[in-house]
């Protein structure tokens, strides 16, 4: 007996109805105003030029065999997302 079988023999006295949810969703939309774009630019690139540093000091320590290399591709990765969010929001800016 195969375990469809068994669940069905366990559990015939139950009537399973399954419906169709009609209800559509809507994907929520967010309004950013160019004050919080700015604001949130300034702070990406103060976390940036912090990061930038970061790594830096990160390459010393790899050289010096301290840190592992995934490590220091962790620090390029990072560096790398904050400049795609900076781009992003400069071309929203643009685009408006």
């Amino acid at each position: 007996m195969d375990k469809v079988d068994k669940f069905l023999t366990l559990f015939s006295e139950f009537d399973l109805i399954i419906t169709e949810n009609k209800k559509t969703t809507k994907k929520a939309e967010f309004r950013v105003t160019a004050s919080q774009a700015g604001q949130s630019k300034a702070d990406l690139e103060k976390a940036l030029k912090r990061l930038t540093q970061e790594y830096k000091r990160a390459q010393r320590s790899f050289k010096h065999n301290k840190i592992s290399r995934q490590e220091l591709f962790d620090f390029e990765w990072r560096i790398f997302e904050l400049k795609e969010e900076i781009r992003r929001i400069e071309e929203e800016d643009a685009g408006k």
